[in-house]
């Protein structure tokens, strides 16, 4: 839930924002969070442990690079450090702005290979997040109501609802609708909640321990959690560095790459 570049009109529903005195719609919140979580490029560290309903634990350590080339192609590494048995597993996703594509690589198959659209609502590794919960979506392709305002943690909040804005979109997601709680003092977001296409919730992502990052305007959850309120397993990571605008290198976003690891 976190980058595009171009916008278009939406659903507009009016509240009032204390902090800028200005009566903000929908799509404007939105618009907002988007330009938070939008970085040049972006590194991250972190520890994935995947929880089942009985409180048992697999633990891996992940790293992740992003990138927004020349192009406003937006690029996305995912690679799985430890432990042995998935050592060296990496997700690629690049997005041009009119389509997104992931590859896939499996060392003990030892070949990279495309995650198909009929793939996207798998889980990615056995966690609580599919593939299409790590794509990049574009504000353009949903619709935008709000709902309300709550209070999270103490912190005055934007509920937010998004439903597909086209047949095409509605096909190619699992789900008929996110409802989202945005912060009102730096746009991030705090919880997600996920309906599947009867419209029943099936999945609540929550993001605590928000922190300004050093040297960059920008915010960041250091600890999120991806639930399955069907099966009660979970998904915990809990994030042990954070850079924004250092500089990633573009070899990191090559089938080469994902294969080699150089």
């Amino acid at each position: 839930m976190k980058r595009s570049v171009i916008f278009i009109m939406a659903t507009l529903c009016f509240m009032a924002d204390p902090g800028s005195g200005q009566n903000l719609t929908a799509r404007e919140i939105m618009e907002r969070n988007n330009a938070q979580a939008t970085t040049r490029d972006e590194r991250a560290g972190f520890t994935m442990k995947l929880i089942n309903k009985r409180g048992k634990e697999r633990k891996r350590k992940v790293v992740m690079y992003s990138k927004t080339d020349a192009q406003n192609k937006e690029k996305t590494l995912v690679r799985f450090l430890s432990p042995a048995d998935v050592k060296g597993v990496g997700l690629l996703s690049i997005d041009d702005g009119d389509r997104e594509d992931q590859w896939l690589y499996l060392p003990a198959l030892k070949r990279v290979r495309r995650i198909s659209s009929s793939e996207k609502s798998d889980s990615f590794m056995g966690s609580d997040f599919s593939y299409e919960d790590i794509e990049q979506n574009e504000l353009n392709d949903y619709q935008y109501t709000l709902l309300g305002q709550e209070t999270v943690d103490g912190v005055d909040c934007y509920v937010v609802r998004s439903i597909p804005a086209s047949d095409e979109i509605k096909k190619e997601t699992a789900y008929s609708m996110t409802d989202m709680w945005i912060r009102k003092d730096n746009y991030v977001s705090v919880m997600v909640k996920f309906y599947n296409q009867k419209g029943d919730l099936i999945k609540l992502m929550v993001s605590t321990d928000i922190r300004r990052i050093d040297g960059a305007e920008k915010w960041r959850a250091n600890f999120i959690t991806m639930k399955n309120v069907k099966t009660g397993h979970r998904t915990e990571l809990l994030y042990d560095t954070i850079q924004i605008n250092q500089g990633v290198a573009d070899k990191f976003f090559t089938q080469r790459y994902l294969e080699r690891g150089r």
